[in-house]
């Protein structure tokens, strides 16, 4: 079903998908947006399922809940049919293994979220912070919802929580696992979103001719893509190990390295036009650049791991 649903005249409409005007409104298409979305739940929830699940997404640069609603039910087991979005930031600069503590009182919570992907069209938000995990369902009073813009031009919301009902439990034991797990996850996005771009650049040096000679002839650049295509390669076998905190922390930082690399190199060798709304190189370069940290910047990683090797 997924490779029905991810094949070759799918891919550059779900490329486009996921784009939102600035300052908002509603995506190209919407209704296709959700009977994909619904496609994905409907596909089965076994691990190697959704990673590779994960992996089409990333080189349709698919934008949905599915992957933040299988991380969600491992701490909350979701109802059929619900989608669930994670918040997981208070700032801009926090990393999501160290969430900023929540206001927890009689079952109700008080807390500000941003960066908060698809937060109007999920019916649950989960909220980690501290050492508790609230399910908060977003229709209800004390739940603010304000647009933000981004370069990826995603669909991304601050959100303001306040005195919201919600369903509280502690995850000192289970988050990391939860957050190495959708780490992984994650890490197979992108390996997906860099293949892509690969190829969409190999795609277009063999139609680009230069003194007669198509670009592909040239080793050095054939090279630099297979080098690219390498490291991709290289990440997937990490991926397809046990994951656990550090192996999930290398895997996310490794596919956020060669994602941004791979599409740098698609608007690198498409030229100018690669810069421009006719070209899905510039997509893959947007969302690149806010993939790539979602799940902990580069140096955050770097500090996780550095504190893992020392233990």
């Amino acid at each position: 079903m997924l490779t029905e649903l991810f094949d070759d005249d799918t891919i550059p409409l779900l490329r486009r998908l996921g784009e939102r005007p600035r300052g908002g409104g509603e995506p190209a298409d919407e209704e296709t947006r959700r009977q994909v979305l619904a496609a994905l739940v409907d596909s089965g929830r076994s691990p190697a399922e959704v990673l590779r699940a994960a992996e089409l997404m990333g080189a349709a640069l698919y934008q949905s809940p599915f992957l933040d609603t299988v991380a969600a039910a491992e701490i909350f087991p979701a109802s059929p049919g619900r989608t669930t979005g994670l918040a997981l930031r208070e700032k801009g600069t926090d990393n999501p293994a160290h969430p900023a503590p929540v206001l927890v009182r009689d079952g109700r919570v008080t807390a500000v979220r941003r960066f908060v992907a698809f937060a109007p069209d999920v019916d649950d938000l989960l909220v980690v912070g501290g050492n508790v995990a609230a399910l908060v369902a977003v229709g209800q009073p004390g739940v603010r919802i304000r647009r933000q813009d981004d370069v990826g031009r995603g669909d991304l919301y601050t959100v303001e929580i306040e005195n919201a009902v919600a369903q509280v439990r502690d995850v000192t034991a289970d988050y990391p696992a939860v957050l190495a797990r959708a780490r992984m996850r994650h890490a197979a996005y992108l390996v997906g979103a860099a293949q892509a771009a690969l190829r969409l650049t190999a795609a277009h040096l063999r139609e680009r001719r230069v003194f007669g000679e198509p670009l592909a002839r040239s080793t050095a650049l054939a090279y630099r893509l297979a080098a690219l295509h390498a490291e991709a390669e290289a990440v997937r076998a990490l991926i397809g190990t046990e994951p656990s905190p550090k192996t999930a922390a290398q895997a996310v930082l490794l596919a956020g390295a060669v994602a941004r690399q791979s599409a740098e190199e698609a608007v690198h060798l498409h030229g100018a036009r690669g810069m421009t709304e006719h070209s899905d190189a510039q997509l893959f370069y947007r969302r690149a650049a806010v993939d790539a940290q979602w799940y902990g910047t580069a140096a955050d990683l770097r500090a996780e791991l550095l504190t893992a090797l020392g233990a």
